[in-house]
Order: C-alpha cells, then sequence, then structure tokens
C-alpha cells in the first residue's frame, strides 16, 4: 500500500470584539474566534488549506508552507488535531495531517524560512476568515467539519491555545570510538550535519524562538543554524551535559521543572526548544509524567534510544487554569 502524506492547519484568530477570559488572551466561547478557509475552483468547494509534502520534507515545514502559500498568512503549528485517513484507489491511501494554527509568527522564525510563492488561482481562488457558525455552514466535507468541531472542543476544554516545548536529541555524532578528543568536543557526523539542514523549517513550523541547549559540541552544532538563520538567543545550560546529569539529576530537573511549569498567558508565544543528549532524556520524561494524563502517557518514550537523533518530543502545555500537558508528538525526521 502506498501513502501519500499531506499536511495543513486549522487558523484561527480572536475576533476584534472578542471577550476573552479575564487576564488572558483565550477566548471564552466559540464567537470569539474566526477560522481560516479557502476555495477550491476545481472542486467548487470550501475546505481547510493544506497541500502534499514535497520529497524529503518535515511534515511540520508542510503544513506551514502549504497554509501561507494558498492563504499569504505565515502561521506557525501548535497542538495536532485528527489525522484524515481515506483511500484514493489503486492502492494509494491519503494521510493529511492537521495542527491548530496561529497567526501570530514571532518575526525571527520566519527569517528561516524560504519564500512561500503563492498558489495558482486555479487552484486556490478565494480564502476568508469566517466565524465558526459560518465556517461549519461552507465547509463542503464531514471530515473538515468534524475537525472544526474537534478545534471548538479544544476552545470549550481551554486547550486552544498552548505553548510548544520541543526536546530535541542532538544530531548524529561522530562515533565515541572514531574520536580522539574529548567528550565535550565531539562533532557531528556528515550525516549529523545533514539532519541539522533538514530540522531548521521544522524548528521554524513550531515557531521557535527560544533555545536553551547543552554547551557541549554536539548539540550546539545542531541548534546554531537555525540560531544563526533566525536571530534567535542561544541559550547554554551546564546542567545538561552528560557528565553533569550523571553526577547530579537533581539540577537538570530541577531546570526542566521550572521550564514546564512557567505559565505564558500574559506573555507573547514563546515556543522553546531544548537540546539535549541521549542519557538525558529519562530525566525529562520524568519530569513530564506528572503533567501528562493517563491516555497521554503511552506517548511518552519508555525504552532507550527514546529518541532518535534529530528527532523530538514535542509537548503541547495549556497554561489555563494551571500548567497541564493536552498532546504530545513524536517527531523525526524521515528517510
Amino acid at each position: 500500500m502506498r501513502i501519500v502524506r499531506s499536511a495543513g492547519a486549522l487558523v484561527w484568530r480572536l475576533r476584534p470584539e472578542a471577550n476573552p477570559i479575564a487576564g488572558t488572551s483565550l477566548p471564552a466561547q466559540r464567537q470569539d474566534i474566526e477560522v481560516l478557509i479557502v476555495h477550491r475552483p476545481r472542486y467548487d468547494d470550501w475546505s481547510w488549506p493544506k497541500g502534499k509534502r514535497e520529497p524529503g520534507e518535515a511534515i511540520p515545514a508542510t503544513a506551514v508552507r502549504e497554509v501561507e502559500e494558498e492563504t499569504g498568512v505565515p502561521i506557525r503549528l501548535g497542538a495536532p488535531l485528527t489525522v484524515q485517513r481515506y483511500r484514493l484507489g489503486s492502492g494509494v491511501t491519503k494521510e493529511v495531517y492537521y495542527w491548530v494554527g496561529f497567526p501570530d509568527v514571532p518575526a525571527e522564525t520566519l527569517r528561516a524560512r524560504p519564500l512561500a510563492p503563492p498558489a495558482p488561482s486555479k487552484e486556490i481562488d478565494k480564502c476568508q476568515w469566517v466565524g465558526a457558525r459560518k465556517a461549519m455552514r461552507l465547509l463542503t466535507r464531514r471530515g473538515d467539519r468534524r475537525l472544526l468541531e474537534e478545534l471548538l472542543t479544544r476552545l470549550a476544554d481551554h486547550t486552544l491555545v498552548t505553548r510548544t516545548v520541543a526536546v530535541l536529541r542532538h544530531a548524529k555524532a561522530t562515533k565515541r570510538s572514531h574520536w580522539e578528543g574529548g567528550e565535550m568536543t565531539r562533532p557531528l557526523s556528515r550525516r549529523g550535519s545533514s539532519q541539522v539542514l533538514r530540522l531548521i523549517p521544522a524548528l521554524s513550523a513550531l515557531g521557535i524562538n527560544q533555545i536553551i541547549t547543552s554547551p557541549w559540541r554536539r548539540c550546539v552544532a545542531t541548534v546554531a543554524p537555525y540560531a544563526t538563520l533566525s536571530g534567535t538567543p542561544l541559550k547554554t545550560e551546564a546542567s545538561f551535559t552528560e557528565d553533569a546529569y550523571r553526577e547530579d539529576p537533581v539540577q537538570m530537573r530541577a531546570v526542566i521543572r521550572g521550564i514546564l511549569s512557567e505559565s505564558q498567558l500574559d506573555a507573547p508565544a514563546a515556543p522553546l526548544a531544548i537540546c539535549v543528549h541521549r542519557p538525558t532524556i529519562p530525566g525529562i520524561i520524568g519530569e513530564l509524567a506528572p503533567l501528562t494524563p493517563n491516555h497521554l502517557g503511552r506517548l511518552l518514550p519508555q525504552a532507550d534510544p527514546y529518541l532518535k537523533t534529530a528527532g523530538m518530543l514535542l509537548v503541547h502545555i495549556a497554561d489555563y487554569p494551571e500548567p497541564r500537558v493536552v498532546d504530545l508528538e513524536v517527531f523525526r525526521l524521515d528517510p
């Protein structure tokens, strides 16, 4: 069976006349938001912006590229929504990945993205911001209406607005047996350098504008290209090294605990990436577990090596009424 993958987003914004929950920017009711939909003249239908993944493209990067091409609106991704699957015939299955989309993209993250040329008018001839009720009437496919219902359920549950913490295992390093220097200076391999370049659009798609990393060379090298392109500050944290974690895991866990519990309800979006070593990942998972509901707990990596090189555990945290994990994704670079 051949699988064709596409991606898109349900992009929403507050209406100008909205009355958010006191002390927050969270919508209080469905009448407070508008969503972004597109019209396809070929099918004469209204749908969510989406499109096919390009070869070698990270699927989150597909989502933000397609949304911008079809609507002209740059976005960052929040929590994932239900993957849509259907048969195209001839043994081909189509999978469409969707996320909650935010149009408040930190300016620095856009510097790390290629330009997105507008879609031809024969593919998309209209895009509109509409209220949820009107969108429910206009959306042609039942699956698209179900996605809108899912978005509105998140609004009611106060899980529509989330912050992302991306736990990133450094890219492939030179083998220990092939390196005569110390562990802290062991560099990335050629494969690792290739992985780093492919990570850049994925980090931009998430809107990453904060980075904390182990100061060891292979971790810094994993995130430095994105930091340089985007202008994102890169902070090193000594407790994230393998040696520091081995000697005193409590210190690193305290730093992680602070990151997870730091509410951002009153601040602009600040998605964060932390770049670490494989042996330290169990400590991070240990801090995530108490904040993660049982139905998501199975998504926490449990077995060594936890994440593939250049892989990420994407943690989506809702801060209202108190910080809690509402979604988890395991991201890895496709071959």
